[in-house]
């Protein structure tokens, strides 16, 4: 561990920057460090007694007392009100917590599998961008590719705004989708390693365990938002199944936590890996059969508008 010379804060000795006050610690020795140079404390000899004797306290000199009697009393100035400044952002802390996200993703693409030094919001965040970056990508795509084909005639615009809002109510669920498989497999994979090993880490450590041995996948995710961008059906058809090889990578991931572990175990492995696959069918089959119907639903409503329109 470090200690921060600036606000005390106590940080992970692979810290480079604080993450409270945003100062930079990478030249400050480790606590341990610290603590063997240090010299032993020297003991301290005790104060003389020099309480006054009770004539000193009680009896006052001549001197004084023709000296306060002579002295007229001045008012106290009044102590004046400070102004607080207004709080800015910290852009210190803001810098510095951007590099230590930056430096927990470059040593897990080094090592996956090993414990890395991270906030406690750090995985929960990069799942959260790393599915807004899949939904957004196919709504500019499906828009691009409504716009080229449709062009920019009156029933083509009409058109266009149909599928724009039909996009936006179906992507909006499949964001949905995404995020509640994802939770009830973190879900699983959290309880299935406590049922093996007969406890856990908190959660939100156990999290970023997973998307530590998974970050690999935000590389994915990234290229395949520039393909779905760029809107071409050669990049179309490299974008998708990116994303579906990131997906793997994660349920390998969780897979991975579960039965790798090097503590030892209370049940067998296999036992806690089944758990983790049983709910991930499960889930993924109910809540596609849930969002399938509503947007099956949804086309079927398009359909009907469009016709009415037409007719």
């Amino acid at each position: 561990m470090k200690t921060c010379p600036n606000c005390g804060s106590k940080m992970g000795s692979n810290v480079n920057f604080c993450t409270n006050c945003g100062a930079d610690i990478r030249n400050v020795p480790l606590d341990s460090e610290v603590q063997a140079t240090a010299p032993a404390a020297q003991p301290t000899q005790p104060a003389p007694d020099t309480e006054p004797t009770m004539e000193q306290v009680t009896t006052p000199s001549r001197k004084s007392q023709r000296m306060t009697n002579n002295v007229n009393p001045q008012p106290q100035p009044q102590p004046q009100q400070q102004v607080q400044p207004q709080q800015s952002v910290d852009t210190a802390a803001i810098k510095a917590n951007a590099a230590n996200m930056w430096q927990w993703f470059v040593n897990s693409w080094k090592h996956p599998f090993e414990e890395q030094v991270a906030e406690s919001w750090y995985g929960w965040v990069t799942l959260l961008v790393e599915n807004i970056l899949v939904v957004l990508g196919l709504y500019i795509c499906i828009n691009k590719y409504a716009q080229n084909q449709l062009g920019d005639s009156e029933m083509g615009q009409a058109a266009q705004s149909l599928i724009s809002n039909f996009s936006t109510s179906s992507l909006f669920e499949l964001f949905l989708y995404l995020i509640l498989v994802i939770v009830a497999m973190i879900a699983a994979a959290y309880y299935a390693h406590k049922f093996v090993y007969g406890s856990t880490e908190p959660l939100f450590t156990f999290v970023n365990r997973i998307v530590s041995c998974s970050n690999i996948s935000a590389i994915l995710y990234v290229i395949s938002f520039v393909c779905l961008i760029i809107g071409s059906e050669d990049m179309l058809k490299m974008g998708l199944p990116l994303v579906g090889i990131a997906m793997t990578i994660f349920s390998l991931a969780t897979y991975t936590v579960v039965v790798g572990d090097s503590a030892p175990a209370v049940n067998d492995k296999f036992y806690g890996l089944l758990i983790v696959v049983v709910v991930q069918f499960l889930v993924m089959y109910i809540l596609g059969k849930v969002f399938g119907t509503a947007i099956y639903n949804q086309i079927q409503n398009l359909i009907h508008s469009s016709f009415s329109g037409m007719y």
